[in-house]
């Protein structure tokens, strides 16, 4: 996403320069790494980075829940923590800053993205938030979706499917994805269910847009599908047979 900027705050150099060519790869733009709360605080003074990626676990003399602290109390910027798995009680007192999100490291590329798309568009949103999907939908209702940094009017006849993405949903078109959220139950509860079925643990497709079934597969606009065994037999009633 062009134009955002991140701070990173690791002190783990290749733990860091991993992240920073994923953050890069992706798009974002890496405004700083520092080793430090103490130069993290500074960075953000100067420079008014958009979001801050921050190790929980720093050597230096602040550590990361007491620059989150700060963060939190003196500059109101969103931050995502960096985290090994972290005993029980370091959660809980990471848990006070109300962090937006954790990431587990090493941390997954797919997982960066999402992390990153869902922490900013909750930023924007904290004093308005708009709902993405409202009660009763039908497949002629429009959602809106978060794309380059505004909500754009999606048809719900033009979804060809929705897939897990961690704990939220990816709504795929035939002109892209497009990231929901909220998660792929509440997607499930919501979606039209005479057109929108679950065929997989992590997947719902439009069965209006199902071009081909084999075996335990479905074929949409030629990406193939997964089909669980649990799924196959309420897909199979939804579709007419000669």
């Amino acid at each position: 996403m062009s134009g955002i900027k991140i701070l990173l705050v690791e002190d783990d150099w290749i733990i860091a320069k991993e992240i920073s060519l994923s953050l890069h790869d992706l798009g974002f733009e890496v405004l700083a790494h520092v080793e430090s709360g103490e130069d993290a605080l500074k960075k953000i003074a100067e420079q008014k980075p958009d979001l801050i990626l921050l190790d929980i676990g720093l050597s230096g003399e602040l550590s990361g829940i007491e620059t989150a602290q700060i963060i939190k109390k003196e500059h109101h910027l969103p931050f995502i923590f960096l985290t090994a798995l972290a005993d029980s009680s370091t959660i809980e007192k990471a848990k006070l800053t109300e962090p937006y999100a954790y990431l587990v490291k090493p941390v997954k590329i797919e997982t960066l993205y999402s992390t990153i798309e869902i922490t900013l568009y909750n930023a924007a949103q904290r004093k308005d938030v708009t709902p993405f999907l409202k009660e009763g939908l039908t497949i002629n209702d429009a959602i809106f979706v978060k794309t380059k940094g505004r909500l754009e009017k999606l048809q719900l006849n033009q979804v060809l499917w929705v897939e897990a993405s961690d704990i939220y949903a990816l709504v795929c078109t035939a002109s892209g994805k497009y990231l929901l959220n909220t998660s792929l139950a509440a997607v499930e509860e919501k979606f039209p269910s005479d057109s929108f079925l679950r065929v997989h643990r992590s997947y719902i497709v439009n069965v209006n847009k199902i071009e081909a079934i084999e075996k335990d597969e479905l074929f949409i606009n030629q990406q193939r599908i997964p089909i669980g065994k649990t799924y196959k037999d309420k897909l199979m009633s939804k579709l007419s047979f000669l």
